[in-house]
């Protein structure tokens, strides 16, 4: 590239050169040798630099090659011109004429593929505004070029035509590079202010020419005349050279401006009043008119345009862009149109009933698949619930897991009816891209007006009831004034850290068989909430209200105290049994929890050994080195560790075998329906997963057991463990006491027979 800018260089001094030289010998001067051969063998040499450009280029030839070859057309019309001069002259139209004239197609094919290559995007707004900016300028050229070519023009068909060529040339030259400017968003790059600049020098030089001709020479004139055609190719042939830069992909989008139509239409009108009062050209008449009829169009077509934005704003802004149903803004919007209604409208019966719906373990595919696998799920449920619901019911999306669904003109059992339609269709498995998954749902309702007389009121009641849904493990929930008013989360955090320092908790036990010898072997310790309103509270559904509050510390020393104190008195009857309990990511991690555990053994005088602790694999997943640090450490101590729900995360295997743990415990996925399916790859996953952990010498537990087929089943394939309703539900220690001789029910024993 070196060479190539000396050259350019060289080019421009020469320019220069010939600058001073016009300035300095005056307008009478002719040197005939420099205006004639010298100016054409500059431009030959600028047209051959352009046409070497299009060599070098792999893509994007065009431009280039026909830049190029229209500066060469000039210069060997310049050639011709100066040895007709030569030879004493030529008339009109002579050799030359058709090489200048040659320079304006091809020069207008390369702007119109550059402008292309540019504004590949644009929309008819924007062609327009070029057109009017276009032809503005093209008027205004017509109207000062076109007085004085009349006035000089004579001769025969030919010649008039001729010298007709040229002003037209250069009004149509003008009028593609002001709309262009006036269209491209980029139209600051070097490349097109260099090539738009050398066009509008190449127009004003001809228009110079025009009224040299008709009004007389004058120094000014005459100069700019002449340097016209050597500086716009020198600046034309540069141009081919720049590149064109790379586009920022995070810069944002101007819209072109509107500087330049507004300034075409300005004189389009201005054209038209001026002819009113004096002579104008017919031609700069016929483009004034055409330039303004060209701006009603674009008026029109930005009315058109306006009122489809709107639309097409208005239907974005009230609809979700994952899934396509309505959002949040759109719920209330239809809420307050039918609470804008009154009381009239009300005491005539109408009604309307809201569902609020939460999906439950989105959350878990979202961590265990990734987002994508999520936003799969969603756009699914629009046409599976489609079908559930009525023509006018409606079904938005309020964001996250949440989706709500409004009922008109309803009652609660046809609400009802439709939650358990709903549930039902959740609960199908969701085919995505790499897995087929299962969710569930808690289901709210409330109704207007009997429950909320606004809209956000509305919301509250609905997700009121279904987080008692939650709670309660209902799936569906109607709004109760005097339960739910009282059942929001922060009074609940309170009653719930009054029940851990005042005992008002519980445990309940379910046991563990051995299924090698059908003998209960352990209990596992299940937390209870016995709530004064919401009934028996699983541990899953106010845990996380633990979590939120930093009470788990407290609650896990009250249940390992109580579970061991529990275990201490059926050991000191002889009953040799061992203890599992829960403990979370909060508790593994928490600084002492080894001590604490350590204090309560001692406390209680239990074996180590007896004491089995239970972590999820998604908790050693989320801090694998700091929970190996705590298992070790409770190995050390004696205690047990169980890898509870093993197989719901997906890095265990890679983890698993440099973890002190002495157990796995099959997440339910794995155990659920297995005896029912017929396809052979889930009881080979099991037994797979069952030799892998004796391989490592850990004792395999099978949870979520709910008939004989499937223990029979997990006996053969070497579980150890088994436990699950079908073997005994979680009860308090007295009804565990009353069990004949403590053992295993005389089903499982049978169960096992029978494997």
């Amino acid at each position: 590239m070196r060479p190539i800018w000396a050259a350019y260089a060289l080019l421009g001094l020469l320019v220069i050169a010939y600058i001073t030289g016009l300035i300095l010998r005056g307008p009478d001067v002719q040197w005939p040798f420099v205006d004639g051969w010298l100016v054409a063998s500059f431009e030959f040499l600028a047209s051959v630099l352009c046409l070497y450009r299009a060599l070098t280029l792999r893509r994007g030839r065009a431009v280039p090659l026909l830049i190029g070859l229209g500066v060469l057309s000039w210069s060997i019309g310049d050639f011709a011109l100066t040895a007709e001069s030569a030879a004493g002259g030529a008339g009109s139209p002579s050799a030359a004429d058709v090489f200048y004239l040659g320079f304006y197609p091809l020069t207008y094919v390369a702007l119109v593929l550059l402008v292309r290559r540019h504004t590949r995007k644009l929309v008819p707004a924007s062609w327009l505004d070029g057109a009017v900016a276009g032809l503005g300028a093209a008027a205004l050229c017509a109207c000062f070029a076109f007085n004085a070519i009349l006035q000089s023009v004579g001769g025969s068909a030919a010649a008039v035509a001729t010298n007709l060529a040229y002003p037209i040339g250069d009004v149509l030259l003008l009028a593609l590079v002001v709309g262009g400017t006036a269209i491209l968003p980029n139209w600051r790059r070097a490349q097109w202010v260099l090539l738009a600049t050398a066009l509008a020098i190449n127009a004003a030089g001809d228009t110079f020419n025009l009224f040299q001709s008709s009004a007389g020479g004058s120094r000014i004139g005459t100069t700019l005349n002449a340097v016209a055609w050597p500086v716009s190719i020198l600046l034309i042939s540069i141009s081919v050279w720049l590149q064109p830069g790379r586009a920022d992909p995070a810069a944002v989008q101007r819209a072109p401006g509107f500087l330049l139509p507004g300034l075409g239409a300005f004189a389009g009108l201005a054209i038209l009043y001026a002819a009113t009062v004096r002579h104008v050209p017919e031609l700069g008449i016929a483009l004034a008119t055409l330039t303004l009829a060209t701006v009603g169009v674009r008026l029109a077509l930005s009315v058109r345009s306006l009122r489809a934005v709107t639309e097409q704003r208005h239907r974005q802004s009230i609809t979700d862009e994952l899934t396509g149903l309505g959002n949040r803004r759109h719920l209330f919007q239809v809420l307050d149109s039918f609470f804008s209604d009154g009381p009239a409208a009300h005491a005539a019966g109408h009604s309307l009933g809201f569902l609020y719906v939460d999906l439950d373990h989105f959350k878990e595919i979202n961590d265990s698949f990734g987002h994508a696998a999520g936003d799969e799920l969603l756009k699914q449920i629009r046409p599976r619930l489609a079908g559930v619901l009525r023509g006018d019911d409606m079904l938005v999306r309020l964001g996250g897991d949440e989706l709500g669904v409004i009922l008109l003109d309803t009652d609660q059992q046809y609400a009802t009816t439709v939650a358990r339609r709903l549930m039902a269709k959740l609960q199908e498995p969701f085919t995505l891209s790499a897995v087929t998954v299962r969710i569930s749902a808690s289901i709210g309702i409330a109704f207007a007006p009997a429950d909320a007389r606004h809209a956000v009121g509305l919301l509250r009641c609905a997700d009121l009831a279904m987080y008692r849904a939650k709670l309660v493990r209902s799936s569906v929930e109607i709004y109760n004034h005097d339960i739910d008013d009282g059942g929001n989360r922060l009074l609940l955090v309170e009653e719930l850290r009054s029940a851990i320092e005042s005992g008002g908790l519980l445990l309940h036990y379910q046991p563990l068989v051995d299924l090698h010898t059908g003998e209960l072997s352990a209990v596992e310790a299940l937390l209870r909430w016995p709530h004064p309103r919401l009934g028996l509270v699983p541990p899953l559904d106010f845990l996380p209200l633990a979590e939120e509050a930093g009470l788990m510390r407290p609650l896990t020393a009250w249940v390992l105290d109580t579970a061991l104190q529990q275990l201490g008195t059926w050991r000191s009857d002889g009953r040799s049994l061992a203890m599992s309990v829960n403990v979370s990511s909060t508790n593994l991690l928490e600084d002492g929890f080894v001590d604490v555990v350590r204090a309560a053994l001692r406390r209680h005088d239990i074996p180590a050994d007896a004491l089995i602790l239970e972590i999820t694999e998604t908790t050693i997943i989320g801090d694998f080195e700091a929970c190996k640090r705590v298992i070790a450490e409770l190995r050390e101590l004696g205690v047990a560790v169980s890898i509870d729900d093993f197989g719901a995360g997906f890095t265990s295997l890679a983890f698993l075998g440099s973890l002190a743990v002495s157990e796995l415990k099959l997440d339910r996925s794995f155990i659920t329906d297995l005896a029912a399916t017929e396809r052979g790859q889930d009881h080979k996953l099991v037994r797979a997963t069952i030799d892998l952990g004796h391989a490592l010498g850990l004792r395999v537990v099978a949870e979520g057991i709910e008939d004989s087929a499937t223990m029979g089943l997990l006996s053969r394939a070497g579980c150890d463990l088994a436990q699950g309703y079908f073997i005994s539900r979680p009860m308090p220690a007295q009804d565990l006491d009353s069990r004949p001789e403590f053992a295993a029910p005389e089903v499982s024993r049978s169960a096992l027979k029978a494997s």
